[in-house]
């Protein structure tokens, strides 16, 4: 979080409203990072009613994260529709009850343990933050559902801080391959676990 923007606890109040009546309706929605966590991955492909491997192979790329040299998928913007998200339209999000933990919290950020928060963009840009309409940031919160998001989340940072995959990884060097299998493309894991009956216990 920007060092000079105003922190926000759960309790504190902002002016928010995203709604097409705003002229940045949408604007959100185009050339941005969105970095996709296995629950994501499931809620929106199950919306989508493909599979997971069909889900990471059109809508993602696999990124390297630094932190923990570890598989990361990012969300693919349509590079030929001005790089806007595939499922937005003029409406809105086509895909609104599915969408991921990042736009569940916009216009919100939060620091790395969750319980400090700032807006991720200023007025000029988000036109919503200058609404009306007034929200305690814990109803907001509970508003966009997050609840499940974060307690999945939650449980994935822990499994990629944990001291035995950092030791895994390091000594397998097909450990990064199982990891992006079992944690993101669940629906080929299941495959290969009870279908091919592929052994992964020799990892």
């Amino acid at each position: 979080m920007n060092e000079t923007t105003k922190v926000l606890g759960l309790e504190d109040t902002f002016h928010f409203s995203c709604h097409p009546g705003i002229d940045c309706f949408n604007q959100c929605c185009q050339d941005v990072n969105i970095l996709l966590t296995p629950y994501d991955i499931i809620q929106m492909k199950n919306g989508l009613g493909i599979s997971s491997t069909e889900f990471l192979e059109k809508y993602t790329k696999t990124l390297i994260a630094p932190q923990t040299s570890l598989p990361a998928v990012q969300f693919k913007m349509d590079e030929e529709n001005e790089k806007k998200c595939y499922f937005v339209g003029e409406k809105g999000c086509g895909i609104r009850e599915q969408r991921p933990w990042s736009c569940r919290m916009y216009p919100m950020d939060a620091n790395e343990s969750g319980t400090e928060f700032a807006p991720l963009v200023d007025s000029t840009r988000c036109l919503g933050l200058k609404d009306d309409t007034v929200w305690h940031l814990r109803d907001w919160f509970d508003d966009q559902g997050l609840q499940p998001y974060n307690e999945w989340n939650q449980m994935f940072a822990e499994l990629t801080e944990d001291e035995k995959l950092t030791r895994w990884r390091t000594e397998y060097p097909g450990a990064a391959d199982i990891f992006y299998l079992a944690c993101y493309d669940l629906d080929r894991f299941r495959e290969q676990v009870f279908k091919e009956k592929k052994n992964f216990t020799k990892w």
